[in-house]
C-alpha cells in the first residue's frame, strides 16, 4: 500500500507552540483544546493571515515543536518495510529543509522510514485526495469529508480537539496514537497474509 503521514498534528504538537506564541502575542491564554474547529480563527475573530504568519514562524523554527510519539520512528520504519511510506505536508517547497532537520533530529530519515517528502499548498485542504495514496494519515476533517466520498482510499484519522465532530465511516477510522496506527497495519497484513493461504 502507499501511505501517505500528515506533519502538523500527526508526526509533530503543532498547535501546542502556536498557543503559546499566539498568547505571547496577545495576552490570551488559550490552550490546544480550545482549537476545536480546522478553521477555528473564525470563532478567536482573528484574520486568516495573522494565523499563518504564526504558522510560517512555526514552520521556519520547527525544533521547538513538540514530537507526538516517541514510537514513530520504530513504527515508521516497519511500515516502510512493509508498505511505501511518504510524508505528506501542507508546508510549502520553501520548509522542506526545516522539515527535513526536524524529522533527522527524531531519527526519520527518507530511505528506512520514508520514501519522499510531498509539499502542497494549504488550500484546497482536502488537496491531498488528488495524491496517489492508498491510506492517509492524518487530523484534517476536510480530508475526512472527501475521503468517505472515495471508498477506495482510507482515511486513519488522528484524534485531535478540531476533528471531533469526524464519526468513523468505513473507510474513515479514528486513531488516538501511533500503537493504534500500528495494529491497524498489522491488521491488514495478517488478513492479507490469511487470504493468500
Amino acid at each position: 500500500m502507499r501511505i501517505a503521514c500528515d506533519i502538523d498534528g500527526v508526526l509533530l504538537d503543532t498547535v501546542i507552540t502556536f498557543c503559546e506564541i499566539f498568547n505571547k502575542k496577545n495576552g490570551t491564554s488559550y490552550q490546544k483544546s480550545d482549537v476545536t474547529k480546522w478553521e477555528f480563527f473564525l470563532d478567536w475573530n482573528i484574520p486568516e493571515d495573522d494565523i499563518w504568519d504564526i504558522f510560517f514562524q512555526i514552520y521556519e523554527d520547527s525544533m521547538s515543536t513538540p514530537f507526538i510519539d516517541d514510537q514513530i520512528p520504530v513504527i515508521m520504519k516497519d511500515l516502510n518495510q512493509m508498505h511505501q511510506v511518504s510524508i505528506v505536508s501542507a508546508r510549502t517547497p520553501e520548509y522542506r529543509e526545516y522539515i527535513l532537520e526536524k524529522l533527522q533530529y527524531h531519527g526519520i530519515l527518507q530511505g528506512p522510514h520514508y520514501n519522499e517528502l510531498v509539499l502542497l499548498i494549504h488550500k484546497p485542504y482536502d488537496l491531498k485526495i488528488k495524491q496517489d495514496f492508498d491510506v492517509f494519515i492524518d487530523d484534517n476533517p476536510k480530508l475526512a469529508e472527501a475521503i468517505n466520498k472515495q471508498k477506495k482510499k482510507i482515511l486513519l484519522l488522528y484524534d485531535q480537539p478540531w476533528n471531533q465532530e469526524i464519526d468513523d465511516a468505513e473507510n474513515v477510522i479514528r486513531v488516538k496514537n501511533w500503537t493504534e496506527i500500528d495494529q491497524y497495519f498489522k491488521k491488514v497484513e495478517k488478513n492479507e497474509d490469511n487470504n493468500e493461504l
